[in-house]
This record gives structure tokens, C-alpha cells and sequence, in this order.
């Protein structure tokens, strides 16, 4: 399906208010930040704002609904990771974020506790991807919606490789992942990239080690 010229039109304006408050967050915290200020820096006017965008805390879904795209695209389509190798790539992602933009994490995470809906079904358009990632063969076809459905996809190849016990319990696995995704960044908030990426290695292993234990 291709997208149309109004369709771009819209991925374009959400994106570039998306990258404003990207760099605001990188000096002020996300509160401190006016929609009105969003909107002037990025040339859009307020109604319009509001047509993307219903409330400030959207464009932050906005960006996980992206950055799950990417996430997918660089571990299982450019790094060919499956499985256990996906999900160590996933949290070193996750290193990555909470090293460059401590701030936008935090939201994350602080929206994750108001609300189950920060990580939930995804609104991203064939227009959304195809203007955040212009080069990407097909990335209008990866269809990630949440961050259980990246981990249930993952977690399905562990087990089909033997890598987790087959009586594994999908939502019991996945549950434990995600707590893992937002327990290391409130605990190593201060630690460097390699110190939250090597926290996240242990946890894991600790995980797959109880995981296998348990089985036998």
C-alpha cells in the first residue's frame, strides 16, 4: 500500500515535533516543555498539534512505536539475531537510550507506571515508517505493535532452538523480560552504556538459568 502526499504530509509534521522534543529533552525535563513551544519550533500550528497529537505524553508512545520499528529492523532483519540473541540485542537498545537520553527514559518508564497503554497496540501508518526510515526496503511490513508482541516473537524462537524449555510459558516469560526492560534502567540510571548493558547480560542469564531449573 502506498502512502499518499497527506499522508506523508502528517508523518512529517509528527516527526518533526518528535525530533523538537527530542532535543529540548536533552537540556529540560519533559514537564518544563510547552506544546506551544513544540509547535513554534517546529513550524506547526497548535490545532494541528492537537490533531496528532491529543496529549503531550502521545508523542513519547509516538517515539516507542518508532523506536520498536528500529529495534526489529537492526536486530532481526540487518543483524539476522533470533531468539535469545534478539533479546540481549533488544536490551543493549535499551543501554543505548538510557545512555544518550537519560531524560526520555525516565518518561518512559514514569508512563509506563501512570498507564498500560505506553507499549501497547500501534497507531504507526505505512506514511510513519516510510518517512522515519526512507531507506529501508519494505520497513512499512513490519508490523511490531507492542513491546510484548517483539518479545513474544523472540521468545517463541528461544524455545523453538532449544534455548528455553518447551513447557515455557509464554506470558510468564514475558512478563519477566519486561520487568527486566524497566527494572535495570530505575536501578543503573547513573551507570554507563557498558554498565547497564553488562546488567542487563546478568539479569538475563539469571532469568534463563531459573528458567531452566525450574523445567528440570
Amino acid at each position: 500500500m502506498t502512502a499518499t502526499k497527506r499522508e506523508i504530509k502528517t508523518a512529517t509534521n509528527k516527526q518533526a515535533i518528535l525530533r523538537t522534543l527530542l532535543s529540548k529533552l536533552d537540556s529540560r525535563e519533559f514537564d518544563e516543555i510547552k506544546i506551544s513551544e513544540l509547535c513554534a519550533a517546529a513550524s506547526i500550528s497548535q490545532a494541528s498539534f492537537y490533531n496528532y497529537f491529543p496529549h503531550k505524553n502521545d508523542i513519547l508512545v509516538y517515539y516507542i512505536q518508532l523506536w520498536l520499528v528500529e529495534v526489529y529492523w537492526s536486530n532481526s532483519v540487518v543483524k539476522k539475531k533470533i531468539g535469545l540473541k534478539a533479546i540481549e540485542g533488544l536490551f543493549d537498545n535499551v543501554a543505548e537510550v538510557c545512555t544518550l537520553r537519560p531524560r526520555l527514559m525516565k518518561e518512559i518508564i514514569s508512563l509506563q507506571v501512570k498507564s498500560n497503554k505506553i507499549l501497547g497496540n500501534s497507531s504507526l501508518s505505512d506514511a510513519d515508517k516510510l518517512v522515519a526510515f526512507p531507506d529501508w526496503e519494505n520497513v512499512e511490513s513490519i508490523n511490531i505493535v507492542s513491546l510484548s508482541g517483539l518479545l513474544s516473537l523472540s521468545v517463541q524462537q528461544a524455545i523453538d532452538e532449544k534455548e528455553l524449555p518447551a513447557n515455557s510459558n509464554l506470558t510468564n516469560v514475558i512478563t519477566a523480560l519486561s520487568a527486566i526492560f524497566y527494572s535495570v534502567p530505575i536501578i543503573y540510571n547513573r551507570a554507563s552504556e557498558s554498565e547497564i548493558k553488562e546488567a542487563f547480560r546478568n539479569q538475563l542469564n539469571l532469568f534463563i538459568n531459573g528458567a531452566v531449573n525450574i523445567s528440570n
